[in-house]
């Protein structure tokens, strides 16, 4: 009895605390959509796109991976488990950014045909650095289960950039360059909170011994870490595409309602946390058990939202100003395609559990085939409408497939 009461109280702190920071990331992005020029906007979403492209889609996989199968494979050192990580993903990282830094402006027109695009190119994969150290301290915190600091870690990072934005505002300085910085120092300020976490990323003894312990990892999880890349490059093809083949003005368009998508997903990734845990540490009944019972409270949450979502439209143009009106019809489809992902999604490690990451990855790879074909119509069509449409149906397929998966399997 003791271990479910545990497990809710570890996801009602996470989702409250998850819910608190958002709450600043969102003032601050609102804040950001309201103040600066369209212009500045576009570039800040793609110095975004970048940090969390690379920190996010290339990276984040393994992390992800870690956990479960630390779990699985009843991991004890945790600390060169992660270090064995991190020298992989550092050396990547170096080798990305010295790339860039030699060949930025032809980068940045082969994939975006913007020159302009260079800059936000440079710092990204700066802010990516820093980004990685904090998502391998988490997944170590997550790991461990120690939800304490990892709840006030991620608190500490959107409460000092809204502060840095707000300095910036009212001093006259706030721009692109200043905003974007603003992101890599408060990245940067939070992992002050675990300086002994932090330095010994940097511990390099025993270098064939990461060697050997990476490549253990890959060989036991490599599928699990292709479906999580091909997951997280859902989001990504669609703002690529965005990018790519329109002008700034429509990029801005696009990037105000996906970054309200976003914030919203970092808030249902919080409730991963102890599902993970539970799916890969307690027997099957009961993990599924706690399973049903959220996916029938967030039905409920997910239907009063749905409900209010079409006289929403006021609100929308309020807190993004009315030059972003015509981004809501995007903004329905995003916070529409949201449910299968707030309902079904922590399912996905039910699936890993009981040994359907074969299943996950063949249709994840399906799925984004089929994403890549209409969001490349949409950009051909000159529709946003048709690429925010492709982002939220290529999640949702997976996430309503795990959810069957599990009814069929318990």
């Amino acid at each position: 009895m003791k271990g479910p009461v545990s497990m809710w109280k570890n996801l009602r702190n996470l989702v409250f605390s998850g819910v608190a920071s958002k709450v600043l990331l969102g003032l601050s992005n609102v804040f950001l959509i309201k103040v600066l020029a369209k212009s500045d906007f576009a570039l800040l979403s793609n110095f975004l796109f970048i940090q969390s492209m690379v920190s996010g889609l290339l990276f984040s996989p393994f992390l992800l991976a870690a956990v479960p199968i630390a779990n699985l494979k009843k991991i004890q050192n945790y600390n060169r488990f992660f270090s064995a990580l991190n020298w992989f993903q550092m050396s990547f990282l170096t080798l990305l950014f010295l790339t860039a830094f030699a060949y930025g402006p032809n980068l940045s027109l082969l994939f975006f045909k913007k020159p302009e695009f260079h800059s936000s190119i440079l710092i990204g994969l700066a802010a990516s650095i820093v980004l990685t150290f904090q998502n391998i301290m988490l997944s170590q915190q997550q790991t461990k289960e120690a939800y304490a600091r990892y709840n006030f870690m991620g608190f500490i990072r959107p409460a000092s950039l809204l502060l840095v934005l707000l300095i910036l505002y009212y001093s006259g300085t706030l721009n692109f360059w200043t905003a974007a910085f603003s992101f890599l120092f408060s990245i940067g300020f939070s992992l002050l909170v675990d300086l002994k976490s932090f330095s010994a990323l940097f511990h390099v003894k025993g270098f064939r011994l990461r060697i050997t312990q990476f490549s253990w990892f890959w060989k036991s999880a490599w599928m699990m870490i292709l479906f999580f890349f091909i997951r997280g490059t859902y989001d990504h093809v669609g703002f690529f595409f965005v990018s790519r083949y329109f002008d700034l003005d429509s990029i801005a368009n696009f990037s105000v309602p996906f970054r309200y998508y976003a914030m919203a997903d970092l808030i249902v990734v919080t409730s991963h946390i102890p599902f993970i845990n539970s799916f890969t540490k307690d027997p099957p009944s009961e993990s599924f058990g706690k399973y049903m019972k959220w996916v029938r409270y967030t039905a409920l949450v997910a239907v009063a939202g749905l409900l209010v979502l079409p006289f929403s439209k006021e609100i929308f143009v309020l807190i993004s100003g009315e030059k972003y009106e015509v981004s809501f019809p995007y903004f329905c489809i995003f916070m529409v395609g949201l449910v299968p992902y707030f309902c079904f999604s922590p399912g996905i490690y039910g699936v890993i559990a009981r040994g359907g990451g074969k299943l996950l990855f063949w249709g994840s790879l399906a799925v984004l085939l089929v994403h890549i074909g209409i969001s490349g119509l949409g950009a051909s069509l000159g529709r946003l409408e048709i690429i925010s449409a492709s982002v939220v149906f290529a999640r949702g397929i997976i996430y309503i497939f795990s959810f069957l998966y599990l009814l069929r399997k318990t």
